[in-house]
């Protein structure tokens, strides 16, 4: 049960993150209802002003939406497809493509074991708000999981298309890489007519010794929208092993507001 108030300023959001089963879900929830909303004298927050959006009521993500999908990649990849931060199978490509190789829902993978070790490991939600939102109640996700010494063939295209104004959408992957794998992932943030739309991500990476992750991200999330586009809060959790390589770059295009944080954790020299 939402521990907010009715002069909570967080009234019209914790609502719609009650009743869910993920990992960890009632413990963020409470953190979340005694969180105090960033501001200006909040030092990491203190260019990010986000306090109205919490004057506004959201609805809960619609992932039925009828879409239209960005032009395929000039080159091979892997397509996944999630709208609204609910996957679509029915957009997305084959994806048991390679032995070693796990691409999927995270939310089908809850109960496996690298999942249960490693989720939440990374996105800590005792001082961070949009953090504890999110891990309160995800919408789902996608799970990269590559086997031990594993080279994944063909790059991934991840695709979170939201379509709506005024929802509350989380996304949750989680990357996983076993000792001496190398996977590459294309993360595109599109947003087509979802003004007032909240796009609260996070993303968990862990590589482990001698692996390397590389990740390109585009947010295009004003994209067609003439109202101005959505505000998009995402926070990457990284851990690197010994040896290990992460690369990531990201392009901004548009957003009414978006925010990017990545903690990065070495765990070996």
């Amino acid at each position: 049960m939402s521990t907010a108030t009715i002069s909570d300023p967080k009234a019209n959001l914790l609502p719609l993150l009650e009743g869910s089963s993920w990992p960890g879900s009632a413990e963020a929830l409470a953190q979340a209802g005694v969180l105090p909303i960033p501001t200006s004298r909040t030092e990491a927050w203190k260019y990010t002003r986000v306090g109205r959006l919490f004057d506004q009521p959201f609805a809960k993500a619609n992932g039925h939406a009828t879409v239209v999908l960005p032009d395929r990649l000039p080159f091979a990849a892997t397509r996944v497809v999630f709208v609204n931060g609910h996957f679509r199978a029915d957009l997305s490509d084959e994806l048991k493509v390679q032995r070693g190789l796990v691409i999927d829902s995270l939310m089908r993978h809850l109960s496996h074991g690298p999942v249960q070790e490693n989720y939440g490991k990374l996105a800590p939600t005792d001082d961070r708000l949009f953090t504890a939102m999110n891990t309160a109640a995800p919408t789902d996700g996608m799970i990269l999981l590559v086997t031990r010494g594993v080279k994944v063939e063909r790059p991934i295209h991840l695709i979170h298309l939201t379509t709506a104004e005024r929802q509350l959408v989380q996304p949750r992957d989680l990357f996983m890489l076993h000792d001496g794998a190398d996977a590459e992932v294309i993360i595109e943030h599109i947003a087509v007519d979802a003004p007032g739309a909240l796009i609260n991500s996070v993303r968990e990476c862990v590589v482990g010794k001698g692996a390397r992750l590389t990740t390109h991200k585009l947010q295009r999330e004003g994209h067609r929208t003439t109202a101005g586009g959505p505000v998009s809060i995402n926070f990457d959790g990284v851990r690197v092993g010994s040896r290990g390589h992460f690369s990531s770059s990201t392009t901004t295009l548009d957003g009414a507001l978006v925010r990017n944080d990545v903690n990065v954790v070495l765990a070996g020299p």
